[in-house]
């Protein structure tokens, strides 16, 4: 029983490592940051009990992210001077901008219990907050702009 307890142990642990380094790469390369909580609690015990090493790299500090953001900066802008000087800079400020929008666009799945900008697929086809709804419009026409609440 204790060689199966290990091996699982060992296991979680390998895809712990996994997940995180996919984490830190995809933050790097997406300047997003967001962490992933432990979801099983069994796993979570066993992590605590485990007396193991912790691979998983320090939260990224206000100062580090700061320092990021100008180094990629600096490297943009020295990249669109030189781009500039051969006579290419408006291709590349147009190639960078659609390279920005691209890289920060979320192509990733939804998270659990997130709603839609559609409300045909969420729940009860409910609405976000902001939308402007048939009813709200016909009532704001009929009744004047205070009657929504």
């Amino acid at each position: 029983m204790e060689a199966k307890l290990a091996a699982y142990r060992s296991k979680k642990r390998r895809e712990a490592m996994v997940e995180t380094a996919k984490n830190s790469i995809k933050e790097v390369l997406s300047w997003q940051r967001s962490s992933s909580p432990v979801e099983d609690k069994d796993d979570l015990e066993s992590m605590i009990s485990e007396e193991s090493i912790d691979f998983s790299p320090p939260p990224p500090s206000i100062l580090c992210s700061w320092t990021m953001c100008c180094l990629y900066l600096v490297l943009w802008v020295t990249m669109y001077i030189i781009a500039i000087q051969i006579e290419f800079g408006a291709v590349f400020f147009i190639i960078s901008a659609l390279i920005f929008i691209i890289v920060n666009t979320r192509s990733g799945p939804k998270k659990k219990g997130e709603v839609s900008a559609y409300s045909v697929f969420n729940p009860d086809c409910q609405s976000i907050d902001g939308t402007l709804k048939a009813e709200q419009f016909e009532r704001e026409i009929r009744y004047g702009g205070l009657s929504v609440h």
